[in-house]
């Protein structure tokens, strides 16, 4: 019999926590995770993504992830300042124009052209 160990609200750390329990060798189920993906509305109405075990190994499951929590799975990073994520990368190659287009469409649904700022120390990445 399958007992709940764990539910989430978002479906992704859910599948993060059942992939961390396959990993441990502990077979887990996630019920609910399709309705939290296809209607997020609906997430905290139905109970959020339950994660499953089998009885026998709930106790293991439950310092599995009790670790998970403690940050027992972190990563450190040893080589300083973490690399900018893409995001931010690409906050910074906007330029006025594609700022201007970006609020013209917003206010008036008017599609304008532009041009992004160009990346002088990453050749892979183009602007139109």
């Amino acid at each position: 019999m399958l007992v709940i160990v764990a539910t989430y609200t978002d479906p992704l750390e859910a599948r993060i926590a059942r992939g961390l329990l396959e990993a441990e060798g502990i077979e887990a189920h996630l019920g609910d995770e399709h309705s939290a993906l296809g209607d997020w509305q609906w997430r905290l109405a139905i109970g959020g993504v339950k994660l499953r075990v089998p009885e026998e190994q709930r106790m293991h499951a439950q310092r599995v992830l009790q670790a998970l929590d403690d940050g027992a799975y972190a990563i450190d990073d040893e080589g300083g300042a973490p690399p900018a994520p893409a995001a931010a990368r690409a906050l910074d190659r906007e330029s006025w124009s594609s700022r201007l287009a970006w609020a013209a469409l917003m206010l008036f649904s008017v599609p304008l052209p532009w041009r992004r700022r160009h990346d002088d120390a990453d050749p892979s990445i183009r602007g139109f």
